[in-house]
């Protein structure tokens, strides 16, 4: 990884931050659990960090932009050249960060640096959230710090 780029509001990197993380692969349960969750987040205006990668996490993030709270969107890849423009608008106002730890020249996704955005976000949050962590998944290989307040929605089977 090289120095983290950014996009938006600086100073939302400052605030206390949770990290969201969700498996590819999740139960019915933890979806409930998620937007409860979501809901809170929004209630309470919490900075939220994540990819907003797989289904659930991209749930979160258009639930959370409907909300006030400032986001963190962790990119596994180089920065953007161009922002979404539904995006625009909340970078506008100062409440959406964008973050790459990586070269600009990276273009394209892979679980490898899917694997290092993940790891960079539970690095850097002060709690974190697993909405569903798979066994023998890549969530269940992040090196979470012992000072970090962890939280698991749900750890169901999934057939």
């Amino acid at each position: 990884m090289t120095k983290r780029t950014i996009l938006g509001e600086k100073s939302i990197w400052d605030l206390p931050k949770t990290a969201f993380l969700c498996s590819d692969r999740f139960s019915a349960g933890s979806v409930l659990k998620t937007y409860d969750w979501t809901e809170e987040m929004k209630r309470i205006e919490r900075c939220v960090i994540s990819g907003f990668q797989s289904r659930l996490e991209t749930d979160v993030f258009e639930f959370m932009l409907k909300g006030n709270s400032p986001l963190i969107w962790v990119l596994a890849r180089g920065m953007l050249d161009r922002v979404p423009v539904k995006l625009r608008e909340h970078i506008a106002v100062g409440r959406l960060l964008i973050v790459s730890p990586f070269s600009k020249a990276i273009k394209r996704t892979h679980r490898g640096l899917a694997f290092e955005r993940n790891q960079f976000i539970v690095d850097s949050a002060d709690d974190i959230v697993f909405a569903h962590i798979h066994t023998g998944g890549m969530l269940e290989r992040l090196i979470v710090r012992k000072d970090a307040m962890v939280r698991v929605l749900a750890r169901e089977s999934i057939n």
